[in-house]
């Protein structure tokens, strides 16, 4: 695994060395002499207040050093933020409709039926479309030759 310097982005081999446990020495980078990454003794309050504060040093530490390939399983974690995401919307629009639904007197088996029907349906095919207009919108406004605000923009080397 790679780490980065959060001075100047120079790619580290270690980024600490652990004597014993709760005895660690902070590595310094190779290019700029500094200390690689000093948020390793940080709390994590102290990474997340600097993070409201949008400090560079603290969006280089988690992006380079905290969150790597290794460390995440992206593809389990993206079912999962997809699956909340989708029952969050549901409860969002059954939320809605349960207005609707207050009003009417006749509250039996199928009206309960066709109201949870209607929201699925409403769900999958709201995300679905809103998604599939969000990515086509980008990848036209990504390939057109002026790019975005008549800037040139690649998205690979």
């Amino acid at each position: 695994m790679e780490f980065r310097c959060i001075q100047c982005g120079f790619p580290n081999k270690t980024l600490y060395i652990q004597y014993s446990p709760g005895n660690i020495r902070l590595m310094k980078c190779d290019n700029c002499k500094a200390v690689a990454d000093e948020y390793i003794e940080c709390e994590i309050m102290i990474v997340l207040i600097d993070l409201i504060l949008h400090k560079a040093k603290a969006y280089r530490h988690l992006f380079f050093n905290v969150l790597s390939g290794e460390a995440l399983n992206f593809e389990g974690f993206f079912w999962k933020v997809a699956f909340m995401y989708l029952l969050l919307d549901a409860y969002r629009i059954l939320l809605l409709s349960g207005i609707e639904q207050r009003l009417s007197l006749s509250v039996g088996f199928d009206s309960v039926l066709w109201s949870c029907e209607k929201t699925l349906m409403d769900v999958f095919c709201g995300n679905f479309i809103f998604l599939g207009t969000l990515l086509l919108g980008t990848r036209k406004l990504l390939n057109t030759s002026a790019g975005i605000f008549g800037l040139r923009v690649r998205i690979w080397n």
